[in-house]
Parts: structure tokens; C-alpha cells; sequence
């Protein structure tokens, strides 16, 4: 499903992949993030044949132009855990708010693993 608005620009359409895009630049970018993991099958296969699925790791629900994130990374091992988790919920409902102008109404994190 994909998100949209209407302002003196006309109407806009964004779709749920583009988010997801979005919000893997952005967890990639936060320090203490090693890299996103795939919860999907098709992502999986995606990478046997050597293509790097849009949005790897990242779940985007849409309800009533609300966004709701679920996304699974790797942290990095010695980082504060507490403190990286806050920046990256932090730095991703700005950058989703600001760039699609519509409301982030949760982002769960889910760390899968600690990386040496």
C-alpha cells in the first residue's frame, strides 16, 4: 500500500518501497550499525544470484497515512547498545517525517546480532 498526500503541489504518491529505501540509507549511516538482515525468503534468493534486494531488512506498514517500521540490523560489538538504538529510532522518524511528510507513528528495532 502506498502512502498519500495532497498539497498545493497536487497529489503524491509514495510507495512503501521507496520508505523502505529511505530507512535502510538511513540505519546504514547511523554509527554502531554494522548492516541490515534479511527477514524474507525472496530477499535471500535475491542475493544468491548477486542483487542487493531495495529496502533489505526493513518492513514498512502503511494504515491511514500512518508508518509504522519494524526494521533488523547488526550492531557493532562495544557500541552502547541503548544509545545507538535511540539515535537510529530518532534519525529515521525525522528523515522519513521530512522527506515524505507524513507522520512515523512507531519504529521497532529488532537487533539480531552483535558483529566483532
Amino acid at each position: 500500500m502506498a502512502l498519500s498526500t495532497f498539497n498545493r503541489y497536487g497529489n503524491i504518491n509514495i510507495s512503501d518501497t521507496a520508505v523502505a529505501v529511505i530507512v535502510s540509507r538511513v540505519a546504514l549511516d547511523c554509527y554502531g550499525v554494522v548492516e541490515l538482515v534479511s527477514r524474507r525468503l525472496s530477499d535471500s534468493i535475491m542475493m544468491l544470484f548477486k542483487r542487493e534486494p531495495l529496502g533489505k531488512g526493513v518492513k514498512i506498514v502503511t494504515m491511514d497515512n500512518r508508518i509504522f517500521v519494524d526494521i533488523y540490523v547488526i550492531l557493532k560489538d562495544g557500541v552502547n547498545r541503548d544509545a545507538v538504538i535511540e539515535n537510529l529510532k530518532s534519525s529515521i522518524e525525522y528523515k522519513v517525517e521530512h522527506i515524505t511528510g507524513m507522520r512515523v507513528k512507531s519504529v521497532n528495532i529488532h537487533v539480531v546480532g552483535i558483529k566483532l
